[in-house]
């Protein structure tokens, strides 16, 4: 369905999230869903967070971006909201989610 990237920034360096994600915009929040860029030439979606700031980086918060993230994947390609037939939508966002906690276990933030 998403012959992409995938990108999860723990990141504070507002430089390097604007060079990886061709982002232009303000980064004032902590946490962030940029969509719709190439990186290395594929379409990419990125989850920022930013963990240095007073907000906990908290599954609340991560559920919450990957809830946006996902939400821009499947309208990219066309999927409807479907509440009688929300596997899709359940898949990628667990797919999502599981990509993000072991990317918090191999850099040792969780």
């Amino acid at each position: 369905m998403f012959y992409g990237n995938f990108i999860i920034i723990f990141s504070n360096d507002e430089d390097k999230i604007k060079s990886t994600t061709n982002y232009h915009g303000r980064l004032e929040d902590f946490a962030y869903t940029i969509h719709n860029f190439l990186y290395k030439g594929k379409e990419s979606i990125a989850v920022v967070f930013n963990f240095w700031t007073y907000e906990p980086v908290t599954i609340g918060t991560i559920v919450h971006e990957v809830n946006h993230a996902a939400n821009r994947l499947l309208q990219s390609r066309g999927v409807l909201p479907d509440y009688e037939n929300d596997e899709a939508e359940c898949y990628i966002k667990g797919w999502m989610a599981d990509q993000v906690q072991e990317f918090m276990k191999k850099c040792n933030i969780l």
